[in-house]
């Protein structure tokens, strides 16, 4: 009988199997320790980053950028290694492995393709901020908003149930900044891109309509003053300026409207330039104010910009004061008083022409003859912009394409950025007057039930309250308080409350303080939208509820865009009690 063979004892076997087990566990070990050191280290460097670029030192904010980059990247590599993929199938904390990676792979995705890229064209510029150097800023950022968009995507992904408290916090603050950076990205991206385009043609015409939300339309405030602005070598000069009372009121639209807006506001859309921002598409209001600009002998502009003051009290935060005429200075803390409310308590019609357009002269010549550089305009605009307080036309068709897609193309446009499910509160005030910088408005967009069918109810409650003094009609001035020729009583305020809804959704009803109002229901730019008159007097508060029924089922990611505010209003939004 031949010897059976004497296998090894089992011991050196199991043995060796243990030694290189915890040898991978240890290497692994190490890697996610690298990991976690390297994200606590970038973290550190985008604080520092932020406070640079907050600072203006852009040399600073160049360096902060490298070291942040060399973080996030460590920590990418780190997340690489081939044994990581075991840590995200092991309990306890494999989703916090499987997090971590795609953070830090999102991180470093986004410096790559976003910071390094507009940082380049930051030091390698020599002077000015010429078109072909706006232009290429234009191409990255546009760029950016894809990577933004793509790191969203990965992010949603991630489950947040489960991740342990580090983790949860890091992924969740990532998704705040990339929610709220998004329509900021692209708009920056449309606005150098049009000013790429605008200032790149010597002659080429840009009207810019200045709005007053002390008196609210859609879009802002009425369209009260307006300057041509002309490209002369790569930068602007004033060519031209006037106001809205050497623009009489017409017996008819000076062009045609929507039917749908026309029964929203009535036939005063296009008789009074100052109605010009009232339709939420900012190509209709860019027709009307050509339209209105060429009725009184001025050249067709190559672009249309509403901008509103508080969107100039951006720029002031980032610059500093402008000097006045008068030797007094304009700053970022006394604009709303400067601008919204001292001219209207203290001077006629014509003394007020003569501030406004000595004011708008002295901030436009300043601000167009600054060399700031991009980050400045970004940090300064980024909020105004968010806000719908720049709005953009151009007959550019390609740097139109950009803007469309963005924030910068009026309400309709925020709309469209907020998501599907976005709903808008749209204000335009009624009284004739200035009266608008007493009003408070705070609102509420909550999901109440889901019906049988899967659909969510929806309620969207507007609380208003008026500030201004009692016997208003007797202390302010007519200027201030619209003489109470326009159906609101002198010292109330009265304002046209409309809710547009996303297409296809159910109209519920409208209440005031729980009593059924009638409404305005039609569909405008695709989108259902209920309109209701509110007047209040001083110290009067109303609180109105606008009902829906979603357009489809399931759940909801609500969000809430509206009508630029002088007071800035109470936000808030739910849809935990609608549909899962």
């Amino acid at each position: 009988m031949a010897p059976v063979p004497r296998t090894g004892s089992p011991l050196p076997a199991a043995a060796l199997l243990l030694c290189v087990l915890l040898g991978a566990f240890g290497w692994l070990g190490s890697r996610v320790a690298v990991a976690a050191t390297e994200m606590r280290a970038a973290e550190a460097a985008a604080r520092d980053l932020v406070s640079a670029v907050e600072s203006g030192d852009l040399l600073d904010a160049a360096d902060r950028a490298r070291t942040l980059s060399a973080h996030a990247r460590a920590a990418r590599g780190a997340t690489s290694d081939p044994l990581w993929p075991v840590a995200e199938t092991m309990p306890f904390f494999g989703d916090d492995a499987a997090a971590v990676r795609i953070l830090s792979a999102q991180s470093a995705e986004l410096l790559d393709r976003v910071l390094d890229p507009v940082l380049r064209l930051v030091e390698a510029r020599e002077g000015a901020w010429d078109p072909g150097l706006l232009t290429a800023l234009g191409r990255t950022l546009d760029g950016a908003g894809d990577a933004v968009a793509e790191a969203r995507t990965a992010l949603s992904a991630v489950d947040e149930g489960d991740l342990v408290s580090p983790v949860r916090a890091g992924v969740g603050a990532v998704r705040a900044a990339l929610d709220d950076a998004a329509p900021s990205v692209d708009a920056l991206a449309a606005l150098a891109a049009f000013a790429g385009s605008a200032t790149e043609r010597d002659g080429g015409t840009v009207l810019l309509a200045l709005q007053n939300p002390a008196e609210l339309r859609t879009a802002g405030g009425i369209t009260g003053s307006f300057v041509l602005l002309r490209a002369e070598g790569g930068r602007f000069r004033i060519a031209q300026q006037t106001d809205s009372t050497d623009f009489p009121e017409l017996p008819e639209s000076i062009v045609p409207v929507p039917r749908s807006t026309a029964r929203l506001y009535g036939d005063v859309v296009g008789r009074f330039v100052q109605n010009a921002t009232m339709p939420t598409a900012f190509a209709r209001s860019a027709e009307l104010l050509t339209a209105w600009w060429r009725s009184r002998g001025g050249e067709q502009p190559d672009a249309v910009v509403a901008i509103d003051p508080l969107a100039v009290r951006g720029l002031l935060t980032a610059t500093g004061p402008v000097t006045l005429p008068d030797g007094s200075q304009l700053t970022a803390e006394n604009l709303v008083q400067r601008v919204l409310v001292d001219p209207y308590m203290t001077r006629d019609p014509a003394g007020q022409t003569v501030v406004l357009e000595a004011i708008s002269t002295a901030v436009i010549e300043r601000f167009t003859s600054l060399d700031l550089d991009p980050l400045t305009w970004a940090r300064a605009l980024a909020d105004p912009i968010a806000e719908g307080r720049v709005s953009v036309w151009t007959s550019d068709e390609a740097a139109q394409r950009v803007v469309d897609a963005t924030v910068l193309s009026g309400p309709s446009g925020r709309l469209t950025a907020a998501g599907p499910d976005a709903f808008a509160v749209f204000l335009n005030d009624a009284t004739g007057g200035k009266m608008d910088t007493f009003l408070q408005v705070d609102m509420e967009l909550t999901a109440i039930g889901c019906r049988g069918d899967g659909r969510a109810e929806i309620r969207l409650r507007v609380t208003m309250r008026s500030t201004a003094p009692a016997g208003a009609g007797d202390v302010l001035p007519p200027s201030m308080t619209g003489h109470g020729l326009f159906g609101t009583g002198a010292g109330d305020i009265g304002t046209s409350v409309s809710v547009a809804a996303p297409a296809g959704t159910y109209f519920g009803g409208v209440t005031k303080d729980g009593a059924h109002l009638l409404s305005v229901d039609v569909e405008d730019e695709g989108r259902p939208t209920s309109l209701v008159r509110i007047n209040l007097s001083p110290g009067e508060v109303n609180v109105v509820e606008f009902g829906f029924l979603a357009a489809r089922p399931g759940s909801l990611d609500l969000r809430l865009v509206h009508t630029p505010l002088v007071n800035t209003p109470a936000v808030t939004v739910d849809a935990g009690g609608g549909c899962r």
